[in-house]
């Protein structure tokens, strides 16, 4: 799933289940807290499956951009 590609490409955010922190958190809507609606109610509810949250911290916001947008270009050079 390229979703949890761009991910792990990501320096400065943490993956977590939960949001609420200084660091910027990221999540993967469809695969963890909707998981259980199941694919036709997230479908229903627009949820699609590369759906990330993000939750910002108190880093540089123009790092975090730029994290961001290096993680984006190394998975579209890699396709």
């Amino acid at each position: 799933m390229q979703t949890n590609e761009l991910l792990n490409r990501l320096r400065i955010p943490v993956v977590a289940t939960g949001l609420g922190d200084t660091r910027t958190l990221v999540l993967p809507v469809a695969s963890t807290i909707f998981w259980e609606a199941g694919p036709q109610k997230r479908q229903e509810m627009q949820i699609p499956e590369g759906m990330v949250r993000v939750s910002a911290g108190i880093e540089d916001a123009n790092d975090i951009v730029s994290d961001f947008g290096r993680a984006l270009a190394e998975l579209d050079e890699r396709t």
